[in-house]
């Protein structure tokens, strides 16, 4: 049968190559060789030419990202911490903004609270324009309401109370008060509270107010 080959057309090696040394026991004709070897060049070229546009792309992608760790400042004096300006009692982290009145994490989602407890919140991007809203979600127990009845709980930063609230029944509350944007000037404040009263659980030495599960300060 004749004709051009089209492929790698395989043939024995004769007695005098294989006993020069011949690596194979099958060899390709030189021409189609050179084709193989040519199509190999080319298939090189446009692989290389690949990688060279995809390095472009990823280098011009991620050149904007700047990756930071906690407490990295970047550019600015404040911290860089996820929910800086909201505290969840649960969270690790928790306990550096966590100024006083506050007892460890129980049931890895809250903290009792003494009668006056206080935080240091990180205020929001435009809060010096806007203002922001605090927000400190908790519980009063049945324990306190049987020991003390009503509780008012108060507000404050640097002196200035913001808003007072009174819960006289058990349950889960969202205490909020309008902070202005003249007290959020600074890169973070700090926030007290205050409970008209407290108590003692039997058998527990701690003087208790209430269940915080969070804290913060929101954008308006």
């Amino acid at each position: 049968m004749t004709g051009s080959a089209k492929g790698a057309v395989p043939r024995r090696l004769t007695a005098k190559e294989h006993s020069a040394g011949a690596a194979s026991h099958w060899t390709t004709p030189r021409p189609v060789l050179r084709v193989f070897l040519k199509r190999r060049e080319a298939g090189c070229a446009i692989l290389a030419f690949g990688l060279a546009l995809t390095g472009t792309a990823c280098q011009g992608k991620h050149s904007s990202v700047t990756a930071r760790t906690e407490g990295d400042t970047g550019s600015g004096s404040r911290p860089v911490s996820p929910g800086a300006s909201l505290v969840r009692m649960n969270d690790p982290r928790a306990s550096a903004q966590l100024l006083s009145g506050f007892y460890a994490v129980e049931n890895n989602a809250w903290r009792w609270t003494a009668g006056k407890f206080s935080v240091s919140l990180y205020t929001p991007p435009a809060a010096a324009q806007r203002g922001a809203t605090l927000m400190l979600a908790f519980s009063v127990s049945d324990a306190a309401v049987q020991k003390l009845g009503a509780l008012t709980l108060t507000a404050s930063i640097d002196g200035t109370a913001l808003q007072s609230a009174r819960y006289d029944k058990a349950g889960a509350y969202t205490f909020t008060a309008d902070v202005p944007p003249s007290m959020l000037t600074a890169d973070s404040v700090k926030v007290d509270f205050a409970l008209d009263k407290s108590f003692r659980a039997d058998g527990d030495v701690r003087e208790l107010g209430i269940i915080a599960a969070s804290v913060g300060l929101a954008d308006k």
